[in-house]
């Protein structure tokens, strides 16, 4: 067992661009990279043998780290130091991180991620890395899919479809994103089960609707390779309101949507489950309209370029 992490490690978060719930039905997603979206800072304690503890706060996250604790962050950041036979006691490690958690940003990836790099260091080989970020994920999601981790260790843009290997797409320019929450806790779970209950109920009508959001995700690759974020907006656009279709928004969602459009963005939709969550956005050139639409509702929005 190593008897030291490395003193500093970051994380990406991650958004789905296009493709939320009909990728669980075969369609393809594209999921992004928020970059700095997690940092962790690691230093010694006197007494090695002393609980480690976590501290996040812009997270509410403050954790003594010990085997009895039934606190999920606390049992995947032991998980994830055990995978890397990192040190269990003796360190203090402190976080701080721009991504809402809960909220559909890849927290607990971002998480994962960033644990396993104090343990194995940024030159660890990216395989090797996500798989001991999955192990921090079995602990929050059961059986996830290693889209997150993968994301959140390389960052840019991964298209994945269910049982086919992910693929990352090149990108020529960064792709500039407003991340806009809602404040609204969200159940992923519960959103799935509202979109398969319409599928079993009206299938000749909902499943069209699910291939045109795989359909989306494709044209938005397109968008992305030839830098033409306007079309990338309407994209988003369009597949905020299939989405909507599949009674997966919500009215804070849909408000802030015409919002932001009203207020020059590009484009804008809901990621994740939806039901609450975050709203992302294309912003026009000068961002500031949109930014100011969203601060006079009380949300500060999350700036980032995709890269």
């Amino acid at each position: 067992m190593s008897l030291r992490l490395h003193s500093h490690a970051t994380a990406s978060g991650k958004v789905i661009l296009v493709g939320e719930h009909a990728v669980v039905y075969g369609q393809p997603a594209l999921a992004a990279g928020l970059p700095d979206g997690l940092h962790l800072d690691a230093a010694p304690l006197p007494d090695p043998a002393a609980p480690s503890r976590l501290t996040i706060a812009d997270w509410d996250i403050d954790l003594v780290l010990t085997p009895e604790s039934e606190h999920p962050v606390a049992r995947a950041t032991l998980e994830v130091l055990g995978f890397c036979d990192g040190p269990l006691t003796g360190w203090t490690i402190t976080g701080r991180s721009r991504l809402p958690c809960r909220a559909g940003c890849g927290s607990s990836a971002a998480l994962s991620v960033a644990l396993a790099r104090l343990a194995l260091g940024d030159q660890a080989e990216t395989n090797e890395t996500v798989a001991a970020a999955l192990a921090g994920e079995r602990v929050f999601h059961g059986n996830p899919s290693g889209i997150d981790n993968l994301v959140a260790t390389t960052g840019g843009v991964v298209r994945f479809t269910k049982g086919h290997p992910a693929r990352n797409i090149a990108l020529k320019a960064p792709i500039p994103l407003l991340v806009i929450p809602t404040g609204i806790p969200r159940s992923t779970a519960a959103q799935v089960a509202k979109v398969r209950a319409r599928l079993e109920t009206m299938p000749s009508v909902i499943r069209p609707v699910l291939s045109a959001i795989g359909h989306a995700a494709d044209a938005a690759i397109e968008s992305i390779e030839s830098c033409n974020f306007k079309q990338l907006g309407e994209i988003f656009t369009v597949t905020h309101e299939l989405l909507s279709s599949l009674d997966v928004s919500c009215a804070a969602l849909d408000a802030l949507h015409a919002e932001v459009l009203a207020a020059g963005a590009l484009g804008a939709k809901l990621t994740g489950a939806g039901g609450g969550g975050c709203l992302i956005a294309i912003p026009p050139a000068s961002p500031a309209p949109v930014v100011e639409a969203v601060r006079a509702r009380g949300i500060e929005p999350l700036f980032v370029e995709v890269r």
